[in-house]
C-alpha cells in the first residue's frame, strides 16, 4: 500500500505536463535573471552573481535546472506520443510542422543558454554550432549572422535566446494543448522539488580560458561525431535526416512508421551511451583518458554548493582589474609572482585549482592544489592547454624524468640487460639485484619525486617537477609562508614565492654533484677520496651530506660569471620529444656553436617558429630584432647571443644581464690535419674527476631507505669508495664519429651480487664513461700530457719511459697501482699498454679506448717530443703535415718499432 502511494506521488503528472511546468519555471527566472546579466561582460558578470550575489545565484539555479528539467520531459513526453502513434491523430498538417520546429528551437534554447555562460565551453559551442548552420546550403550564412554572433558579440545570441527562441517554444505548447499554463498542483510539486535543487546544487560554469571544452553533456555526442568525421557537413546531413524522418511519421503506413521509430529509438540509446562515454573517456583537448584522469580532471557536472541567502556580503569585492575568482577576494594583496604568473591575470585557480565561484572558504579550498607543479597533478596545472602543455609533454620523456640512461647502464653492469641503450622509466622499477641497487643509491634525482616541504628545497629533497626549477623562496617569501603555517598571517602582507626562468646554479647541484659531478666541477670543487693527502693551503669545503671537497679549478665560464642555463637551454633539460637513450644525446650545443671557425648560422628572433622561445624572448624583453646564434645540431636557438653585423657574437648572462664578446677558435684548433680528430674538450678540459676501486655490496641487516617510495627499508645496498683524482681526463674514441673525445671512470668496481641472492655470485666491472668534464680552460694541453702520458691513453698512471738503444726505441711503462686480480690490469687503467682492450669496456656502445695502431702512432709523436720542444718549428711542421715532416727527420731521429 505504502509503494503504491509513494510511486502515484512519484508519478504526480505526466512527462508532458511536467516538461510545461519546467518551461513556465524556467522562463520567469529567465526574465529575473535579465536583472544581473551582461551579455557584454557574459562570464565575469555569471561569476560575480556566484560569488557576491546569492539570489541572482537562486535564480540562476532554479533557471538551469528547470531547463534541464524540460528537456528531459520533453524527450520524454514525444516519446511517450510515438510509443502510442498519437501522431495519427494530427489532422492538420500544420500542426506537426510547429511541432518539428519546436523541436528545432528546443535544440537551439538549451546549447544557447549554455553559450550564453561565457566560459571556454561555451566560446566553444557557439563556434561549432556557427560551423554546423554554415555548412546549411544556400540558407547557412545568413542563419548564422541570424543566430550565432560572433566570439565577441554575444547580442544575437541573447536576443534570439530570450524571445524568439522562448516564444516558439510557449507557441508550440499552445498549439499542442490550447494552454500555456500547467496544472497547479504539477506546478507547485515541481517548484519545491527545483527549490531544493537550487539550494544547494550550483548551475555549473567553466573558465572563461578553460582547455576543458566539452559542451553540455546533451551536446558532446555531436562534438564526437564531429571529432570522427571534421565535417559539420555530415552531421547537419544526420540530423536533418533524423528531423526529416520524424516529420514524416504522420504521412506513413503503420509498418515504416514503426521501422522509423525503432531507428529513432536505436539512435537515440547509441546517442546517449556515446554521451556517457565521451563525458568520462575524453579530456583535454579531445584525447582520451582513463577512469582516473576523469577522477583527476577536476571536470564538475554536480556541484554541491549551499545558497546562502542571508549571509552578508557586502564587505566582499575584487579590486578592479582582477580575475574574477573567489579566491582574489582574499589573496588579492598577495605580492612576489612575477608578470608571466600575475593573479590579477591568470587567478588562482590556473595553477591550484579548487572552487574560484564560490565564497565559501571551506568550498573555495575543496580539492585545492597545494604544490602545483607535481607530476601528480601537472597534466591540471602547468600542463594545461593555456599554459605550458608542449612543455610538459616533453618534459615527462625527458631524461630528467625517466633516468633511463641511468638505470640502463646500472642493469647492464649488474647483467639484467644486454644493451646499453635499452630503454627504461624510474618509476617501472621493480626489486631485482640492479633495481634494488638503483632505488637505494640512485632513484632520488627524477623530478618525478614529490615535493613535500615548502620553501626552497633542502640538499636531498630532489624532484618536484617544475618547482625543481622554477620555484624559488625569497627570504620574504620564506617569513610570509612561516605566518602562514602559524595562522598569524596578514592577508595584505603575503608574499607567494617566485616562479620565473631565472635558474640559479644551485637548482642542479644536489643531482649532479653525484655521477659526473659536473656542477662541483664547473665551479672547481673535487670531492675528496679515500687517502687523499690534505693540503691546508686549498680551500675546502663541507657538502650537506657530509662529502668533503677541495677546491681545484673552476671553468672559464664560471670564472667569466655564466650560470648553467646560459649554455643549456630548454629543450635540452625539458627534453625535446625525441626520447634520447643518454644525457649525451640531449645536449644541442657545441663549443663551435660560439666560438666559430668561420661564419655563425644565425636567424632573427622576429623568425622564431616555436612558441615556446617566442615566449621566453618575450619574457626576457629582446630584441626581437635581434640575430642570434642556431645550433648545429638540433637547430636549437640560443636566445640570449646576438651576432653583430661584423658575425661577432655577444653572449649576455641570464640572471645577471651581462655581455661577453664569444672569441672565434684560436687558428691552433684548426691548423693542418693532426689535430683533425680531436674534440674541443680534448684539449681544453683541465681536470675531470676520476675515482677508482669502489665497492658495492647488499647489507641484508644495515637498514637503509628506498629514495622511490620514501621508505625506510630492513636492508639495503652499501656502495664503499675508493680512490679518488682531479687531474685531466683519460681520451678515447667516439666510434661512430671517429672523434677523440674525453672519458672517465665511470665502473671501475666489484659488486657481490652473491650478498643479494644466493648463486649469483660476484663480477667485476671495468667500464669507463664518457664525460664533458666542464672544467674548460683557454690555453689546450700540452702535446705531452697527451703524446707522453699514459693516464691520457688509458694506460693508467705511472711512468712511460723512452730509451734508445742504438737505432731503436722502445717504450715501456710502469703502472703506479697494482694490477688487479680480475683482469690484470692497473686499477686506474682502461686498457693495457700496447694491448687492445677487453669489451665491454665503456658505459656507451660508441666508445672505446685507442686501439694498438693508434697508441703506436701517438707514442711516435711522444717519442719526438723527448727531444723536441713541443713549440718548435719542427713540430709546427710535424701539426701542418706530420708524414712530409716524418720523411725529413735526421738519422739522430730515433722512433719505436
Amino acid at each position: 500500500m505504502h509503494l503504491k502511494k509513494l510511486k502515484k506521488f512519484l508519478q504526480f503528472d505526466t512527462a508532458g505536463w511536467i516538461a510545461s511546468s519546467s518551461l513556465l519555471i524556467c522562463a520567469v527566472s529567465g526574465i529575473l535573471l535579465a536583472i544581473p546579466y551582461d551579455f557584454t561582460r557574459a562570464h565575469q558578470s555569471v561569476a560575480e552573481m556566484l560569488l557576491f550575489n546569492p539570489a541572482g545565484s537562486l535564480v540562476r539555479n532554479f533557471h538551469y535546472w528547470s531547463a534541464q528539467l524540460f528537456f528531459i520531459f520533453s524527450i520524454l513526453h514525444i516519446y511517450d506520443h510515438l510509443k502510442k502513434s498519437t501522431e495519427t491523430n494530427i489532422r492538420n498538417i500544420r500542426t506537426w510542422v510547429i511541432l518539428c520546429f519546436v523541436i528545432v528551437s528546443l535544440a537551439y534554447e538549451m546549447i544557447s543558454g549554455f553559450i550564453l555562460k561565457g566560459d571556454a565551453g561555451g566560446i566553444q559551442a557557439r563556434r561549432i554550432v556557427a560551423s554546423l548552420i554554415e555548412s546549411i546550403p544556400f540558407i547557412g550564412k545568413m542563419l548564422k549572422a541570424a543566430f550565432t554572433g560572433t566570439d565577441e558579440n554575444w547580442q544575437i545570441v541573447y536576443i534570439q535566446h530570450v524571445a524568439a527562441g522562448t516564444i516558439i517554444l510557449f507557441v508550440g505548447i499552445y498549439e499542442h494543448v490550447h494552454t500555456v499554463w500547467p496544472r497547479l498542483k504539477t506546478f507547485v510539486i515541481l517548484m519545491t522539488i527545483l527549490l531544493f535543487i537550487s539550494l544547494i546544487f550550483r548551475a555549473p560554469l567553466g573558465q572563461e580560458d578553460s582547455s576543458q571544452i566539452k559542451g553540455p553533456w546533451f551536446f558532446v555526442g555531436i562534438q564526437e561525431i564531429l571529432h570522427l568525421t571534421s565535417h559539420p557537413g555530415f552531421v547537419v546531413l544526420l540530423f536533418g535526416t533524423v528531423l526529416f524522418a520524424f516529420f514524416l511519421l504522420p504521412l506513413l503506413k503503420k509498418r515504416n512508421r514503426n521501422m522509423i521509430k525503432y531507428l529513432l529509438l536505436a539512435g537515440g540509446i547509441l546517442y546517449l551511451c556515446t554521451t556517457l562515454f565521451v563525458l568520462i573517456f575524453r579530456g583535454e583537448n579531445w584525447k582520451w583518458q582513463n577512469w582516473n584522469d576523469f577522477r583527476q580532471s577536476g571536470e564538475q557536472h554536480l556541484i554541491f554548493d549551499p545558497v546562502k541567502l542571508f549571509e552578508s556580503k557586502s564587505a566582499k569585492f575584487i579590486p578592479e582589474n582582477q580575475k574574477t575568482e573567489g579566491c582574489l577576494v582574499c589573496h588579492s594583496s598577495m605580492t612576489g609572482l612575477t608578470e608571466s604568473h600575475n593573479p590579477a591575470i591568470i587567478g588562482c585557480f590556473a595553477c591550484h585549482k579548487g572552487d574560484p565561484f564560490s565564497s565559501d572558504k571551506e568550498q573555495a579550498h575543496k580539492k585545492m592544489v597545494l604544490v602545483p607543479g607535481d607530476f601528480s597533478n601537472v597534466g591540471q596545472t602547468c600542463g594545461t592547454q593555456n599554459c605550458h602543455q608542449e612543455i610538459t609533454e616533453r618534459m615527462l620523456n625527458s631524461l630528467m624524468t625517466t633516468q633511463s640512461g641511468i638505470i640502463a647502464v646500472d642493469k647492464f653492469v649488474f647483467g639484467e640487460t644486454a644493451s646499453l641503450n635499452e630503454t627504461f622509466h624510474i618509476k617501472n622499477l621493480g626489486n631485482s639485484a640492479a633495481d634494488t641497487h638503483l632505488r637505494n643509491l640512485c632513484a632520488g634525482c627524477h623530478l618525478g619525486m614529490e615535493k613535500t616541504k615548502t620553501g626552497n628545497a633542502g640538499w636531498l629533497e630532489r624532484g618536484g617537477g617544475c618547482n625543481a626549477c622554477h620555484l624559488h623562496y625569497t627570504d620574504q617569501a620564506t617569513e610570509s609562508m612561516k605566518r602562514m603555517q602559524s595562522k598569524t598571517s596578514v592577508a595584505a602582507e603575503e608574499i607567494h614565492p617566485t616562479i620565473d626562468i631565472q635558474v640559479t646554479n644551485d637548482r642542479c647541484l644536489s643531482c649532479h654533484s653525484r655521477s659526473g659531478r659536473i656542477s662541483l666541477s664547473y665551479e672547481g670543487w673535487n670531492e675528496r677520496g679515500v687517502g687523499t693527502t690534505e693540503n691546508p693551503s686549498t680551500p675546502t669545503r663541507i657538502l650537506p651530506d657530509g662529502r668533503v671537497l677541495e677546491f681545484v679549478q673552476a671553468d672559464i665560464h664560471h670564472q667569466k660569471g655564466m650560470a648553467c642555463i646560459d649554455c643549456h637551454g630548454s629543450y635540452e633539460i625539458m627534453g625535446d620529444k625525441n626520447h634520447p637513450i643518454h644525457k649525451e644525446d640531449a645536449v644541442n650545443l657545441k663549443c663551435t656553436d660560439c666560438h666559430t671557425t668561420g661564419k655563425p648560422k644565425s636567424l632573427l628572433i622576429a623568425e622564431l617558429t616555436d612558441f615556446e622561445s617566442q615566449m621566453i624572448a618575450g619574457l626576457r624583453k629582446y630584441d626581437k630584432t635581434n640575430r642570434i646564434v642556431v645550433t648545429e645540431k638540433g637547430q636549437a636557438p640560443l636566445l640570449n647571443t646576438q651576432v653583430d653585423q661584423l658575425d661577432r657574437i655577444f653572449l649576455t648572462d641570464k640572471l645577471t644581464g651581462k655581455a661577453h664578446e664569444s672569441k672565434p677558435a684560436a687558428s691552433v684548433c684548426t691548423k693542418g690535419k693532426g689535430h683533425g680528430r680531436l674534440s674541443c674538450e680534448a684539449c681544453h678540459t683541465a681536470w675531470a674527476p676520476q675515482c677508482i676501486g669502489c665497492h658495492n655490496s647488499f647489507e641484508k641487516e644495515t637498514s637503509g631507505f628506498d629514495l622511490l617510495t620514501g621508505k625506510t627499508t630492513k636492508s639495503t645496498w652499501v656502495e664503499f669508495a675508493g680512490n679518488s683524482f682531479a687531474e685531466p681526463p683519460v681520451l678515447g674514441v667516439n666510434s661512430s664519429t671517429n672523434q677523440v673525445v674525453t672519458a672517465m671512470p665511470g665502473m671501475v668496481m666489484s659488486i657481490d651480487k652473491e650478498s643479494f641472492e644466493k648463486g649469483k655470485g660476484k663480477s667485476f666491472h671495468r667500464l669507463y664513461a664518457p664525460t664533458s668534464g666542464h672544467t674548460t680552460q683557454r690555453q689546450g694541453r700540452s702535446c705531452k700530457s697527451c703524446h707522453n702520458d699514459p693516464l691520457a691513453m688509458g694506460f693508467g698512471r705511472g711512468e712511460l719511459i723512452y730509451r734508445n738503444a742504438g737505432n731503436i726505441g722502445n717504450w715501456t711503462f710502469e703502472p703506479r697501482f697494482a694490477l688487479n686480480q680480475n683482469d690484470n690490469l692497473p686499477e686506474d687503467a682502461w686498457t693495457g699498454f700496447l694491448k687492445e682492450a677487453q669489451t665491454p669496456n665503456s658505459t656507451r656502445s660508441w666508445l672505446r679506448p685507442f686501439s694498438v695502431a693508434e697508441q703506436k702512432r701517438i707514442l711516435e709523436v711522444g717519442a719526438c717530443l723527448t727531444c723536441h720542444d713541443e713549440k718548435s718549428k719542427v713540430m709546427d711542421q710535424a701539426l701542418e703535415n706530420y708524414g712530409q715532416t716524418l720523411e725529413r727527420r735526421s738519422k739522430k731521429c730515433v722512433l719505436a718499432e
